[in-house]
């Protein structure tokens, strides 16, 4: 008797979805212990450029379903909740529900600082407090947001018994 195997899982996550989420990650991490300068706009306007090919990506161009856009319906964030309580929770091929929302917060949270950073330099706001303290408030919460998204990860990995990191270094 042949058994017929079941067909290859298509990885999560694209190449370019690796690329743009390490790269983010390191602007991210280097403007926050360089919090002023050239050098530290310049990475923040980097980190802008780099999410144009996961946007172009997440909206047209990938085949894979983990990595095109979706808006989670409430019924499955109730239902991903009450799995959370219940520690135990479902395998998701990407984000889970809460994490697709994540995501979303964080690539806003950048845009914004994105805009914010170039106010605080135009020579209509130069001088004036609150484009810079938005800014400022804008980085913690992103930060905020990094925290979450790294301990949740961890939780994940502990709730679904699974290294999720993997899928997010290679292809395999």
């Amino acid at each position: 008797m042949k058994i017929n195997p079941s067909p290859p899982v298509a990885p999560a996550w694209t190449l370019v979805v690796r690329i743009t989420h390490w790269a983010v990650a390191a602007c991210v991490t280097i403007n926050f212990f360089n919090e002023s300068g050239a050098w530290h706009r310049a990475i923040g306007y980097a980190c802008l450029l780099i999410l144009l090919p996961r946007l172009a990506e997440g909206y047209w161009l990938s085949r894979s379903p983990a990595s095109r856009f979706h808006l989670p319906a409430i019924t499955d964030i109730k239902l991903h909740l009450h799995e959370l309580r219940s520690g135990r929770v479902s395998r998701h091929h990407g984000h889970n529900p809460l994490g697709q929302y994540a995501v979303y917060m964080m690539w806003l949270l950048i845009l914004l600082l994105g805009v914010t950073g170039w106010l605080s330099r135009t020579d209509e706001y130069w001088g004036v407090d609150w484009p810079v303290e938005v800014h400022a408030m804008l980085s913690h919460l992103l930060q905020v947001m990094v925290v979450m998204h790294v301990l949740a990860v961890a939780l994940m990995c502990r709730l679904q018994g699974r290294n999720l990191i993997k899928p997010m270094m290679s292809s395999e």
